[in-house]
């Protein structure tokens, strides 16, 4: 017998006739409806899942800013490549603490002029070009003197 969870994936599988918005494939056996409404193949899921590994700008694994189920991830990176996401996915959302250290950070940071990326914390120095800063986790943002 089949959980509601286990239904409700079964619901998101269609049959074919559609296309993979990745890969344009007619043929797919099999498409997954990701949150945003877009099916992909999956192929191009795991290949999704799998680039966040290599570059962890991409993670959460996501489509029009929408994370992918995790049920979907996890199938298609295996259980050792899904710890090591999951802890991408941790570290994507720590935010800034009272630490010492992270107070006296900020002062620095602050005094040579710069300012901490709004998601991860980090500290960016504008040296030249426009406002627009991207931060190494992949947050882009307006710097403020």
């Amino acid at each position: 017998m089949a959980t509601t969870r286990e239904q409700s994936l079964h619901q998101r599988k269609f049959p074919d006739g559609r296309t993979c918005v990745s890969c344009f494939s007619p043929g797919a056996s099999l498409l997954l409806a990701v949150p945003c409404g877009h099916v992909f193949c999956e192929p191009c899921i795991s290949k999704r899942c799998s680039l966040a590994l290599k570059d962890r700008t991409l993670v959460p694994a996501h489509c029009c800013g929408l994370e992918f189920p995790t049920e979907y991830v996890k199938e298609a990176l295996g259980s050792v490549d899904f710890m090591t996401y999951t802890r991408f996915l941790r570290e994507r959302q720590w935010k800034g603490t009272t630490l010492r250290s992270d107070v006296e950070y900020a002062r620095v940071v602050k005094r040579i002029g710069g300012m901490q990326c709004p998601r991860c914390g980090v500290g960016v120095q504008k040296i030249s070009g426009c406002q627009t800063m991207r931060c190494f986790c992949g947050n882009q943002f307006l710097y403020k003197y």
